[in-house]
């Protein structure tokens, strides 16, 4: 029994093969890492600015739907519109129902771009923390029923830029890593991913790029 015993095949790694597997495994660490990060990455910055135009397409669909202003402005507590300045960044927003009662004649309070008294928050939405930069230019965006927007050069939101670390450097696909979403003349927004268009300046209808 015991000769038999000391026959019996030992089973296990050798020192080479292990060796092997930690260089296989650093291999495909070295290459997957840095793609998963931009995935990541790239993922918050997708969901900021479809956010944002999901909520400019709601505000526009709720004023035609109600027959009512709806604004969507920039906020920093989710109950008003308390943000007054533009040099900050553009993280938090609400959807609100600027009218305070619909069923009423218009009144000097309807489509100011304020929340009143007895006027309906819609939606509270805030991106990631993780995007160190957005900035924008204008503060809100008041849809009228017709679905247009009111014609405001100081407070209206024209453009919005996300940006990271990465700036507008180009990814994977050929496209910038910065996000712009653009409010026309009409209310239609959109996201924009062109390196040019995002670096171009304001006055000439681009983003101005990332700082």
């Amino acid at each position: 029994m015991l000769r038999r015993a000391m026959k019996a095949k030992q089973t296990g790694f050798t020192l080479i093969e292990l060796m092997f597997t930690i260089v296989v495994l650093a291999v495909l660490l070295g290459i997957g890492v840095p793609n998963f990060r931009d995935f990541v990455r790239n993922s918050r910055m997708t969901s900021a600015a479809n956010d944002l135009l999901a909520d400019l397409n709601l505000a526009r669909s709720e004023a035609v739907k109600r027959r009512v202003p709806v604004t969507l402005c920039k906020s920093t507590d989710g109950t008003s519109c308390s943000d007054t300045s533009d040099s900050t960044p553009f993280r938090r927003w609400i959807v609100f129902v600027d009218d305070a009662n619909p069923a009423a004649a218009s009144t000097t309070n309807d489509g100011n771009g304020a929340v009143e008294t007895g006027e309906t928050v819609l939606k509270d939405t805030s991106i990631s923390g993780a995007i160190p930069t957005a900035a924008n230019t204008g503060r809100r965006v008041i849809y009228l029923p017709s679905g247009f927007p009111v014609s405001d050069a100081t407070n209206g939101l024209s453009r919005v830029l996300f940006c990271d670390s990465r700036g507008t450097a180009i990814t994977a696909g050929g496209q910038t890593a910065a996000r712009g979403v653009a409010v026309s003349a009409t209310g239609r927004a959109v996201v924009s991913r062109d390196k040019a268009k995002i670096e171009a300046s304001t006055g000439g209808g681009g983003f101005g790029g990332c700082p």
